[in-house]
């Protein structure tokens, strides 16, 4: 059952305007028990997120991102 719970997610973060942003975000889920990994993409502005559903919910992320001043524009399950 470990494996069921694992997903991904992209979430839109219009805010992210460099590599420096992009490293700030990822610090800000990384430290979340159930992130496995972020991946970010300047041109796209978007975060790709794995984890495991069971500990963390796209949500959560979002919520997390938004307290830091970026915000989520969009989620879209991959």
């Amino acid at each position: 059952m470990n494996g069921d719970a694992r997903s991904r997610v992209l979430l839109d973060v219009p805010g992210l305007h460099c590599d420096g942003c992009i490293s700030s975000a990822a610090m800000v889920l990384e430290v979340f028990p159930g992130v496995l990994s972020v991946e970010g993409d300047l041109s796209a502005k978007q975060l790709a997120v794995e984890f495991d559903l069971a500990s963390i919910t796209p949500a959560a992320m979002s919520a997390q991102l938004g307290g830091v001043g970026f915000e989520v524009a969009a989620v879209r399950w991959a």
